[in-house]
């Protein structure tokens, strides 16, 4: 497994969100509000809401998307694995995962507004909380720019610990989506590690 670059993975997934409403037809598939992915690496829930897609599903991840109420408004819901690099500390581990994200973080397309990173101890392993708001200057498929904020979860996993994952929730549109912080809870929650 090579080293996913996570922002810019993020960033990806949601240009494939700019399809959301067609994606019947590429061959994407629908999925049912909380529907179980179950694994031996993870657990993965759909969004529970109606109206997703399921865009992706690898070894490497899998992403979730649907369109929103306005023509350039588009939902994603992402859960990446990677390889990541050992920490001593939770602090270590906080200043890896800001650092991985910062430098993805490519300039000519994102103006970023919003930016942050907090260790946390919800769960039994290390993780680091994530929110960012950015400006796509350039949305494929899209008028824009746009805003995509996105809210999210980056942990080491318990047992490979020389990887980890992010699940990731966002909201891409011309303004922000006030339900964002629920969704994305929501979402995180669904994604377990088993027996953890």
């Amino acid at each position: 497994m090579n080293r996913k670059p996570l922002f810019i993975t993020s960033i990806f997934i949601i240009g494939l969100q700019g399809c959301a409403g067609t994606t019947q037809s590429q061959g994407f598939v629908s999925v049912r509000p909380d529907q179980l992915f179950a694994g031996s690496y993870i657990n993965v829930r759909a969004p529970n809401t109606d109206g997703w897609k399921l865009l992706q599903s690898s070894d490497s991840g899998m992403a979730f998307a649907k369109g929103g109420q306005a023509a350039n408004e588009s939902f994603g819901a992402q859960v990446l694995k990677f390889n990541l690099a050992p920490t001593k500390s939770p602090q270590e581990f906080e200043a890896l995962i800001k650092e991985s994200a910062e430098r993805d973080a490519d300039p000519s397309r994102f103006n970023v507004q919003q930016m942050s990173f907090k260790y946390s101890n919800e769960r039994s392993y290390p993780c680091v909380r994530y929110h960012s708001v950015v400006q796509d200057k350039a949305p494929h498929g899209l008028k824009g720019p746009l805003l995509l904020e996105s809210d999210g979860l980056y942990c080491r996993h318990p047992v490979r610990q020389k990887t980890g994952f992010a699940i990731i929730y966002s909201h891409r549109g011309e303004g922000l989506y006030g339900n964002l912080r629920g969704e994305a809870e929501s979402f995180i929650q669904g994604v377990q590690v088993p027996g953890k």
